[in-house]
């Protein structure tokens, strides 16, 4: 039953329709809980017989919440119910002050801070004034309070404590609950947002602006032992027109998990998608040298790429070498757009190789 219940309660789209089931809950199983007590105890048929009502306009409500999906009217109405009219009634019929109904009193009132905007002040203000008559009326006519004996009134205070006690419980553990979800969520989009803003959506690397970014902040200040590797597949279109754009996508994550494993995150190496089938490496050597061998060999690498789907299926890509220490050069957006030159050069005199910037 409570495998089901917490089921459904997942299920639920929002918060607000969440918190309309599980108070409802609440309210259903203290009135049929109560609805019993009268009955076994012998108070009053009325007494029984407005427990039982209260169950049944609990499931009116659910009644009506579904088929119209205004579970904020809803609740407000509940609560408006139980504090106007069900509850000081009860007060009445099981004992006032000589039972435990102050105690549901009490935690109707609890139930009001949950209700939608500034419903929940309106809702709260009437509750309050409605119990303070129900309690000022009582002293002022005490013939129309039921009296209960001292051994009911003593079971009436035990069961109203140990009811309200789990239902206080039940509801802030679920405010909380219901809290740190909601916090957790925030967390998540604030992450997947933070993500989106530096990671390219479709490969998952960096994207142009982080690693305009990097090269600005990390690179630029320390560039003598930092080398950029700019790559551009060849033919890129011919391969989409040829295998498909879902195919082409898929080129494009090999190349991209490649490139992440070629590099090195530990010594300030970086990769990126600069736009469309452009990739950047930021690699970090002792020598030119060292650096441009390992250039050659992401080339190569990626020309060695294979489809168990399209086994004919082949990329290459061609490149522009740059050495990040050059002083030529007074600011890094200098060199990007000489690399960029440098590169259209490199895929118009054969392609698949990898051009040096002089």
């Amino acid at each position: 039953m409570i495998g089901k219940l917490k089921i459904f309660l997942q299920r639920q789209d929002s918060l607000e329709r969440t918190l309309f089931w599980v108070f409802l809950v609440i309210v259903l199983v203290a009135s049929v809980a109560s609805t019993i007590f009268t009955i076994y105890e012998q108070i009053s048929v009325i007494t029984s017989a407005v427990c039982l009502l209260t169950s049944f306009v609990c499931a009116i409500l659910a009644f009506v919440a579904v088929r119209t999906s205004m579970y904020s009217v809803c609740y407000v109405v509940m609560c408006l119910l139980l504090s106007c009219f069900l509850l000081p009634m009860l007060f009445f019929l099981c004992g006032g002050f000589n039972c435990g109904m102050t105690l549901y009193c009490l935690t109707s009132v609890f139930l009001c801070a949950f209700c939608p905007g500034k419903s929940k002040w309106v809702v709260f203000a009437i509750s309050m004034l409605s119990y303070e008559i129900a309690f000022v009326l009582s002293e002022l006519y005490p013939d129309y309070v039921v009296v209960l004996d001292h051994q009911a009134a003593v079971v009436d205070i035990l069961v109203s404590f140990f009811i309200t006690g789990v239902v206080v419980f039940v509801i802030n553990s679920f405010a909380l609950y219901s809290y740190n979800s909601e916090r957790k969520g925030r967390e998540d989009m604030l992450a997947r947002l933070e993500f989106l803003s530096k990671r390219d959506a479709k490969t998952g690397l960096f994207n142009r602006g982080y690693m305009t970014h990097f090269l600005e902040s990390m690179v630029w200040p320390q560039r003598e032992k930092y080398y950029l590797l700019l790559l551009d597949m060849d033919e890129f279109r011919d391969v989409n027109a040829r295998y498909g754009h879902v195919f082409g996508d898929q080129v494009l994550n090999d190349v991209a998990k490649y490139l992440i494993h070629e590099r090195d995150e530990r010594i300030g190496e970086c990769c990126g998608r600069m736009d469309g089938e452009l990739f950047m490496c930021v690699l970090r050597a002792d020598s030119e040298l060292e650096a441009f061998a390992r250039a050659e060999r992401i080339r190569e690498g990626i020309a060695a790429l294979r489809w168990e789907r399209f086994p004919d299926a082949s990329v290459t890509m061609s490149g522009c070498f740059i050495v990040c220490g050059d002083r030529e050069y007074s600011h890094f957006s200098q060199f990007l757009v000489r690399a960029e030159e440098v590169l259209y050069l490199a895929k118009t005199e054969g392609r698949n190789k990898i051009r040096k910037m002089a």
